[in-house]
């Protein structure tokens, strides 16, 4: 009886996993996330974006390594810091002309959204309110793709 004890015993610690080995964090993959607010860019996540039009992907070259940041107050101050380029890049969109094969009324929607979503960042930033931070920077990331998609990038 006492070895049936035992064995359960020894069974429900490895269940639970105390009998196992631990995997080794160094031989994991680094930087290999969901595309999710604050996780890095996954390997061949540019790829999937595609061919984007220059003023998208001139934008994109400034959002991305803040948008992959991990969350929190260095994010928060480097797109804060990155604002007059961020209103820059998204005038650019707005500027530029619909590329081939896209409808003009939602490009020109979608870069509308993309400098109203910057502009929204402003506030936040000002008033150092992390807690409006997150969701305004979440507007500018959805407006980013928005517009994207419409000039023929990531689907």
């Amino acid at each position: 009886m006492n070895t049936a004890l035992i064995a359960a015993l020894v069974l429900g610690a490895i269940a639970c996993g105390g009998g196992g080995a631990k995997p080794d964090p160094a031989a994991e993959p680094m930087n290999v996330q969901k595309h999710e607010v604050g996780a890095h860019a996954p390997a061949g996540e540019h790829e999937e974006h595609g061919k984007m039009p220059a003023a998208i992907s001139k934008f994109h070259d400034t959002l991305a390594p803040r948008w992959h940041a991990d969350k929190g107050p260095q994010r928060m101050a480097d797109t804060c810091a990155a604002l007059p380029q961020l209103h820059s890049d998204a005038a650019a969109v707005v500027a530029a002309p619909a590329p081939e094969g896209a409808d003009p009324a939602v490009w020109s929607a979608g870069g509308t959204q993309l400098d109203a979503a910057v502009t929204a960042l402003e506030a936040p930033c000002k008033a150092n309110d992390a807690a409006a931070f997150e969701p305004a920077f979440e507007r500018v990331h959805t407006s980013f793709h928005h517009v994207m998609e419409a000039g023929g990038g990531h689907k």
